[in-house]
């Protein structure tokens, strides 16, 4: 009897000394960078189901006892583990983290969130990729780069515009086309086709057109989020039902003030050409056995070994040159940031008189009023193109494009005499045909039949966010996205 007392009594003074050990563990956590504090850090235990947040001024509570390790975690920082000791107070101090960045998404929102909280699926590309096959185009440097989305360029031309699908095509009846979102609001990246076929030729197949979002700079880009099927529909109505592109433009960052400057230099040339015979010169043998010289067809009689045969497809191109430069100038504190750019983009195509030219500048800022938080960017781009009649456009023609004519023009017929000596045009059938009836000569299209568009685009938006809680805050943005193209 008195051993079963010894024994209860024992466990008693144990079980006692043990939840004596367990203690109230309060403390602040700040940011290494500026010494603010930190809300919303996740305060855990380790090992234990037991974890808590910190408040909006960065203190916590939480019960632990004595050899426990308390684990601190924040989205952009890196993880910090703290032994509990004797003492009851324990302040902490988080260095920030780019890997940790690596897998925080900006949703629809605008909302930072780390990528394994979202609810749906969502794949994002960081700026330093986009950069390591910049194009002017920032859809064709999403190429190969997300699984499920399909880029087709246009064409090789200068400002030529590029299809993105998602998933496939999802109509028969609508576009295909997935929406557009940058800084929160939504970006128009329609293809601007003027005029009709029967005054100018252009039309969707007749010349190069571009799209829209070729209006924003890669470089100022940070980050672009894709969001497939269902999810991105939930977010942006019917209009996304094709999915969304959302995309993040750069802000300063907390610290010194610092200028940046990126310059690029590019040649292109055509290095892989059409076979054409050369061993016969324009004209065909008709049912009688007669020469007949009058058709644009290669069958006739042979090369003299004293004929010059001309390589019209190849001296027509020329190498296409590309000049994109930009420059920036960014910084912020504690309580704001601001990020300014400018950039010139200047291309020559490989077809004569053909080219696209950019400008842009863009404005990113932010500032806190306690806990006030207003944000602004505005966007500014002048595009211009250069272009040509590439495939057939005119109504009621026999003419083709610059390009269909240039494949089929004789070898032994010098393309570049399109002008008579009196400068007139220069027809090969002149007096056997209508004028409606010729096939252009291609120096004649790229030189007459000048095409060309200037589009000028503004777009921005201010916004404003003011915490509630440390789980819900309200965000209000308007914004605005308006362009003129004058063809």
């Amino acid at each position: 009897m008195n051993k079963k007392i010894l024994l209860f009594c024992s466990g008693v003074m144990l079980s006692t000394s043990l939840w004596a050990q367990t203690k109230t563990v309060t403390g602040k956590v700040t940011n290494a960078s500026d010494g603010g504090t930190m809300p919303n850090v996740t305060v855990s235990i380790k090992g234990k189901s037991v974890s808590t947040q910190t408040k909006p001024d960065g203190s916590f509570t939480i019960n632990a006892e004595p050899g426990d390790i308390l684990i601190f975690r924040a989205v952009g920082s890196q993880e910090r583990q703290q032994l509990v000791g004797t003492n009851a107070t324990i302040n902490v101090t988080l260095s920030g983290s780019e890997e940790a960045l690596e897998e925080v998404v900006v949703t629809a929102m605008g909302i930072k969130k780390e990528k394994k909280a979202l609810g749906y699926a969502v794949q994002d590309i960081k700026s330093d990729e986009l950069m390591k096959n910049k194009t002017a185009n920032v859809v064709n440097s999403l190429a190969g780069k997300i699984a499920g989305v399909n880029v087709t360029q246009a064409s090789g031309s200068a400002g030529a515009g590029a299809q993105i699908i998602l998933r496939g095509g999802t109509s028969l009846e609508r576009d295909n086309q997935p929406l557009f979102v940058v800084d929160g609001v939504i970006y128009d990246n329609s293809t601007v086709i003027g005029g009709n076929s029967a005054f100018d030729g252009a039309q969707a197949t007749a010349t190069s057109n571009s799209n829209r979002v070729m209006d924003i700079n890669p470089e100022d880009i940070d980050n672009v989020s894709v969001l497939k099927g269902p999810a991105a529909a939930a977010l942006y109505g019917s209009r996304a039902a094709a999915g969304a592109i959302i995309i993040t433009t750069k802000k300063g960052q907390e610290g010194r003030t610092e200028i940046g400057f990126s310059s690029r230099f590019s040649n292109n040339w055509v290095n892989r050409l059409p076979e054409q015979q050369g061993k016969y010169k324009r004209g065909y043998y008709n049912s009688a056995g007669v020469l007949d010289d009058y058709t644009t067809q290669s069958w006739g009689e042979k090369f003299g070994s004293n004929d010059v045969v001309y390589n019209n497809v190849k001296d027509f191109f020329q190498h296409s040159t590309v000049f994109d430069n930009t420059v920036n100038l960014s910084g912020g504190n504690k309580n704001g940031s601001f990020y300014l750019s400018g950039s010139r983009f200047d291309q020559k195509g490989i077809v004569p008189n053909t080219s696209f030219d950019k400008t842009t500048f863009r404005f990113n800022g932010d500032q806190k009023f306690g806990k006030l938080t207003v944000g602004a960017n505005v966007g500014y781009s002048l595009a211009n193109t250069d272009k040509t009649l590439t495939s057939a456009g005119l109504w009621g023609s026999g003419g083709t494009g610059a390009m269909e004519s240039l494949y089929s023009w004789s070898r032994s017929d010098n393309m570049k005499k399109y002008l008579n000596d009196d400068g007139s045009k220069y027809r090969m059938f002149e007096g056997r045909q209508p004028l409606e009836s010729d096939v252009e000569n291609p120096y004649w299209t790229i030189n007459k039949n000048i095409l060309g568009d200037n589009t000028e685009r503004i777009t921005g938006s201010i916004n404003a966010s003011m915490p509630i809680f440390d789980w819900w805050s309200l965000t209000y943005r308007v914004g605005m996205d308006s362009y003129l193209t004058k063809h």
